[in-house]
Formats: structure tokens, sequence, C-alpha cells
């Protein structure tokens, strides 16, 4: 039975309760999903990524949660796990298969992004 990875603890207390959210949609043609939007949460204390679609009138998508919370690779950067960098505002990223294009991010985002580095 392998053993659960270990956790960087101090980097889990210093970024605990820190999430960055990016307002996303669909990178595609299909005319369904063209208007379809989702809220990408980012959390800083593992690294970890979960998407929500929140509620939209008259669009027959039943809202919630598109993915669950856990570490997604970045299939265009040799499977390296996704980082904040990898999702500029304006830019586009593909998580578990979906492109998505980040449209807009919060302002505790933009302030994060404006002052920390990630390699």
């Amino acid at each position: 039975m392998p053993k659960k990875p270990k956790i960087d603890f101090f980097k889990y207390v210093d970024n605990d309760k820190k999430v960055l959210r990016y307002t996303a949609r669909f990178n595609t043609k299909v005319p369904e999903d063209v208007d379809r939007r989702f809220i990408i949460s980012f959390y800083l204390a593992d690294d970890t990524i979960s998407i929500f679609e929140p509620a939209q009138k008259n669009s027959g998508i039943i809202e919630g949660p598109f993915l669950e919370r856990r570490k997604y690779k970045n299939v265009d950067k040799q499977l390296a796990f996704i980082t904040p960098t990898d999702m500029p505002v304006g830019g586009d990223i593909k998580i578990n298969g979906y492109n998505f294009h980040c449209l807009d991010c919060d302002e505790y985002t933009t302030k994060y992004l404006a002052t920390h580095t990630y390699a």
C-alpha cells in the first residue's frame, strides 16, 4: 500500500484560506457551450484547483461543481502541475481536457500576482 505524500506544512500554514479566483468560459465554437461561465479557484495552500459553474437563467445547464478540487497537470508544459502563472487573464488554459479562456480575476488575485512570482 503506497503511503500518502507529505505536504509542505509551512506552505500550508502560511497560505491557508488564500484562494485565487478567476472567471472563465469555454474556448470552443460549440453553440451550446459558448455562453457557459465558470469560476476557477486556485488554492495556494496545496496548489489544488476546483471549478464551479454558477447558475445561469434559462440555460438548461445545472449549476454546481464542474471539476473536483485536486491537482491537475498542464499538458502543454510536459505534464507539470498547473500554477497561477499558467492562467493569465486573457489567456487560455487546458484543465483535464477542457479548454478555458480566462476572462478576469478578483481584486485579491490581481494584487497577489503583482507581488508574487511563481517558478
